[in-house]
C-alpha cells in the first residue's frame, strides 16, 4: 500500500493533468483569431483598431469577474467553477462562428471571455490546493506551459484551417473542443479532488494582536506584481495580435507567419518548468521577473527595425515570458494564507485582463494612424518597460 505522502503526490499530479488540459484549451480560444485576421477583416468589414477590440473585449469580463471568481473558487470549489468557465468559453466561441456581423461576433467573444475569467482563476486556485505545503515553482512552471503550447498549436493550424474551410469553421471547431474539455475536466478533477481532499474549506487566516493578518504584506506585493502582469499581458497580447499581420505585409506565407509568431510560446514552454525549479531552489523571483520584462521591452522594440533576425527576437521573447510567468504566478500561493489565495489570483487576473483590454486597441490605433508597424512595436516595448520598472518594487520587498 502506498504511503499517504506517495498517494497525495500521485493525486496532485493527476489533478495537474486535468488542469493542464483546461489551460491548453484556454490557449486555443484566446489566440485562434490572429492568424485568421486577413480573412476576418474583409469579411466583417472592420479596421485594425476594431480587430484589436475583438481581441481585447475578450478581457473585459475578466476585469469585472476575476475577483468574484477568485472568491467563488475559494468557497464553491475549483472543479465546479473551472468546468463552468470552460463550458461558457466554448459556447461563446461557437457563437462567434455563427455570428452574422461584427457586433454579434463581438458579443460572442465577450461571452467566451466571461468563461475564461472564471476558469483561469479556478484552475490556478486548484493547483495551490493540490500542492499545499510544497514548493509551487515546478507545478506552476508545468501548468504555465499549457497556454503557450495551446497558442503554438492554434497559431500554426488556424491559418491553414481558415484558408481551406473559412474562418468561421475555425471558431466552430475551437468552441466545440472547449465544450468537450469542460466535461472531461469536470469528471477528472472532481474524482481527484475527492481523493485528495481538495474540497475541504480553507482555514481562516491567522490574526495577530494588532488585528493584521499574514496576508497584509503579501497582498501589497501581489498588487505590485499585478502591475507587472498588466504590462506583460498587454504587450504580449498586442504582439500576438498584430505580428501575423505585420509579417503578412512583409509578404510572408501563412505558415511562416504562424510559425514565427509562435516562437515566443516555444521558449515559454521549454523554459517555464526550469524557471520554476530554479526559483524553488534559489528564490530571487523578483530578479527573474524584472530581467524578463527588460528583455521583453528590448525585443519588442527591435522587431520593426529588421536589424535582428525575427527568429532570434522571438526566442528572446520566449525567454522573457518564462522568466516572468512562472515566478509571478507562484506568488499568491507563496505569500498568502489559504483562504486568500483565490483572491490573490483574482487580483492578478483582473490586472492582466485590463492590460489585454486596453493595450491591443491602442496598438491597433497606432497602426491605423501611422500606416506602418514601427510605432505599434515601439509602443509595445514601452509598455513592457513600464512593467520592468514596476518589477523593481518587488525587489525592494525581497520577493
Amino acid at each position: 500500500m502506498n504511503s499517504p505522502h506517495t498517494f497525495s503526490s500521485s493525486a496532485a499530479w493527476a489533478g495537474l493533468a486535468a488542469i493542464y488540459m483546461g489551460f491548453l484549451t484556454v490557449g486555443f480560444v484566446f489566440h485562434f483569431i490572429p492568424p485568421i485576421l486577413p480573412l476576418m477583416l474583409p469579411d466583417l468589414g472592420i479596421s485594425h483598431g476594431q480587430a484589436g477590440l475583438l481581441m481585447s473585449l475578450f478581457a473585459l469580463p475578466g476585469i469585472l469577474l476575476s475577483l468574484p471568481g477568485g472568491w467563488l473558487a475559494d468557497r464553491a470549489g475549483a472543479p465546479l467553477m473551472g468546468a463552468a468557465g470552460l463550458l461558457v468559453m466554448g459556447l461563446g466561441t461557437v457563437g462567434m462562428g455563427l455570428g452574422g456581423g461584427f457586433v454579434p461576433v463581438l458579443a460572442a467573444r465577450a461571452l467566451a471571455g466571461t468563461g475564461v475569467a472564471v476558469a483561469v482563476v479556478a484552475l490556478q486556485r486548484m493547483i495551490v490546493t493540490l500542492f499545499a505545503g510544497r514548493p509551487l515553482g515546478v507545478p506552476m512552471g508545468v501548468s504555465g506551459t499549457a497556454v503557450p503550447l495551446g497558442i503554438i498549436i492554434i497559431l500554426n493550424i488556424s491559418g491553414p484551417w481558415a484558408r481551406d474551410h473559412g474562418w468561421r469553421a475555425v471558431a466552430l471547431g475551437t468552441g466545440a473542443m472547449a465544450m468537450a474539455t469542460a466535461v472531461v475536466f469536470f469528471v477528472a478533477s472532481t474524482l481527484v479532488a475527492r481523493r485528495k481532499g481538495a474540497g475541504r474549506p480553507a482555514p481562516p487566516a491567522e490574526v495577530g494582536a494588532a488585528g493584521a493578518t499574514p496576508a497584509d504584506k503579501g497582498l501589497a506585493a501581489i498588487w505590485i506584481a499585478a502591475v507587472v502582469w498588466f504590462c506583460a499581458n498587454g504587450a504580449m497580447t498586442s504582439f500576438m495580435t498584430f505580428a501575423p499581420d505585420h509579417f503578412f505585409e512583409l509578404g510572408w506565407s501563412v505558415r511562416a507567419r504562424g510559425l514565427v509568431t509562435s516562437i515566443p510560446m516555444w521558449g515559454s514552454v521549454l523554459l517555464g518548468p526550469l524557471t520554476g525549479w530554479l526559483t524553488d531552489r534559489y528564490g530571487r523571483r523578483a530578479g527573474f521577473i524584472t530581467a524578463g520584462m527588460a528583455l521583453m521591452a528590448l525585443s519588442l522594440a527591435a522587431i520593426p527595425g529588421g536589424l535582428v533576425p525575427q527568429v532570434l527576437l522571438g526566442t528572446a521573447l520566449g525567454a522573457s515570458l518564462a522568466a516572468v510567468v512562472t515566478p509571478l504566478l507562484a506568488l499568491p500561493g507563496t505569500l498568502l494564507p489559504a483562504d486568500r489565495v483565490g483572491r490573490g489570483f483574482g487580483i492578478l487576473a483582473t490586472c492582466a485582463n485590463l492590460g489585454i483590454f486596453f493595450c491591443p486597441p491602442l496598438v491597433g490605433l497606432a497602426r491605423d494612424r501611422s500606416g506602418h508597424f514601427t510605432a505599434p512595436f515601439l509602443l509595445m516595448g514601452a509598455i513592457a518597460l513600464a512593467g520592468m520598472l514596476a518589477g523593481l518594487g518587488l525587489r525592494t520587498r525581497r520577493v
